[in-house]
């Protein structure tokens, strides 16, 4: 499973992956938050739409993690802009 496709992970379905293993203590929102962080740090532009829908997740933690994660990836496409891939949501304007 690659990271971005935890960010679509239920509660349940969590649970359910995880129930024998220590990341269950973290919970749902302390994983996934984690998840954004490694996507901010080691993501790219390919990762974006799953960060987005993060982004509207009710729980405020994951959300503001998904946020953060996309400026960040965005920063570093616009630093690069050799990097001809592009988000299927969010458009990043070079100038």
């Amino acid at each position: 499973m690659s990271l971005r496709e935890y960010l679509d992970l239920t509660d349940s379905e969590f649970r359910q992956l995880f129930k024998n293993s220590p990341i269950k203590r973290i919970k749902r929102r302390g994983f996934l938050r984690n998840v954004c962080v490694a996507l901010g740090n080691a993501g790219d532009v390919s990762d974006l739409p799953a960060l987005e829908r993060a982004e509207a997740d009710p729980e405020p933690l994951i959300a503001e993690h998904a946020g953060w994660a996309i400026e960040q990836i965005t920063a570093r496409h616009v630093s690069n802009p050799s990097d001809q891939r592009t988000s299927s949501t969010k458009q990043v304007a070079i100038s």
